[in-house]
């Protein structure tokens, strides 16, 4: 009876995963373990988004980390899934980030919305949303839990530091989830296509498995 009950406890063991095989949502595909900056396998690409760009030597944002610090972009304009083509996501941007990553004011504004009751891995979402003087709207997504460090009704410069980046809601993985929204910011929102002026040249915005370093401005 005894060998019996060893070979079944053996045989239930084999079927069982170490913690190393689980899912973990903390170790986005493509992004290195510690800071998400590794490209991975897959060539940078460019989604197919037949809209007209504003020139990125000028534009009013700058990328939302602070100067010297570069992250993989996972999902760019029209780049498939949430981001497809014709979706309120369209010209949404995902920058690749571990949890606690600092994230920084794309732009001058005022905030207009703050969640962070939202554990990593769980609902609600966690966001930042700003408010530009021309009805724009900044969308700073996934951000972890008590992961804001700024109120509404604050006036926040380019370059302030919003909060830290997280996994919650719909992330799947540790990232920041960045939208330009015209008019006003609930879901389902207008997005609208961006550039930046602190990095290399995007004259149709950032390519999607790339990586890009925030420079001075």
């Amino acid at each position: 009876m005894k060998f019996f009950l060893v070979v079944f406890l053996l045989i239930g063991l084999s079927f069982c995963g170490s913690e190393d095989d689980r899912p973990d949502i903390y170790n986005p595909t493509g992004a290195g373990p510690e800071n998400g900056n590794n490209v991975g396998n897959n060539p940078p690409t460019l989604g197919n988004c037949n809209v007209t760009y504003p020139e990125w030597t000028t534009s009013p944002y700058v990328l939302p980390y602070p100067v010297g610090e570069s992250y993989v972009i996972g999902l760019s304009h029209c780049g498939g899934s949430f981001h497809s083509a014709g979706g309120p996501d369209q010209f949404a941007i995902d920058f690749n980030m571990s949890i606690g990553t600092i994230i920084t004011a794309s732009r001058d504004g005022k905030v207009v919305h703050v969640t962070e009751s939202g554990f990593d891995g769980e609902f609600p979402n966690n966001l930042v949303v700003v408010r530009h003087f021309d009805n724009t709207y900044a969308q700073y997504m996934h951000l972890t839990k008590d992961g804001a460090i700024v109120t509404v009704g604050e006036t926040v410069k380019q370059g302030d530091t919003l909060g830290y980046s997280g996994a919650t809601g719909l992330a799947g993985y540790p990232h920041l989830h960045f939208v330009v929204t015209q008019d006003s910011w609930p879901y389902p929102y207008i997005s609208v296509p961006n550039t930046f002026k602190n990095t290399d040249p995007n004259p149709k915005s950032l390519l999607s498995g790339r990586a890009y370093e925030a420079l001075p401005y």
